[in-house]
């Protein structure tokens, strides 16, 4: 992309120059209270450059702010990222501690029925 612009920008370049060297005629340019007589070429080029440079001035604040948002948005995803590696620690933690704890034997409690009244539930 960059190639094909710098290619567009040679070929406007120049053009510029034949246009320049065709129109050499002198004409009387009136801006408020001046008044300047120059080549015809020298005259459109110089006007062409003021557009280009206006329109770059009327392009920038917009280029700016989106450069900014651009930072603020990777740094929130530089965050985000942090806490999702973060969150996966802490899943891995819990799981480690949850495979201890089902590898562990359960301890038994004194909850068992009493060997008397067993005994006596099987004769019957």
């Amino acid at each position: 992309m960059i190639t094909l612009l710098l290619i567009l920008a040679l070929i406007i370049a120049v053009i510029a120059v034949i246009f320049a060297l065709q129109n050499t005629a002198a004409v009387s340019v009136s801006f408020f209270v001046w008044q300047f007589n120059q080549s015809l070429a020298l005259v459109l080029l110089l006007a062409a450059f003021v557009g280009v440079i206006i329109g770059l001035l009327t392009i920038l604040p917009g280029s700016i702010r989106a450069r900014w948002q651009l930072a603020a948005r990777n740094k929130k995803i530089a965050s985000l990222e942090k806490e999702i590696e973060e969150l996966k620690e802490k899943l891995a933690n819990a799981e480690q501690r949850l495979q201890a704890l089902q590898l562990t034997p359960p301890t038994e409690k004194s909850d068992s029925i009493p060997a008397s009244t067993a005994s006596k539930d099987q004769s019957e």
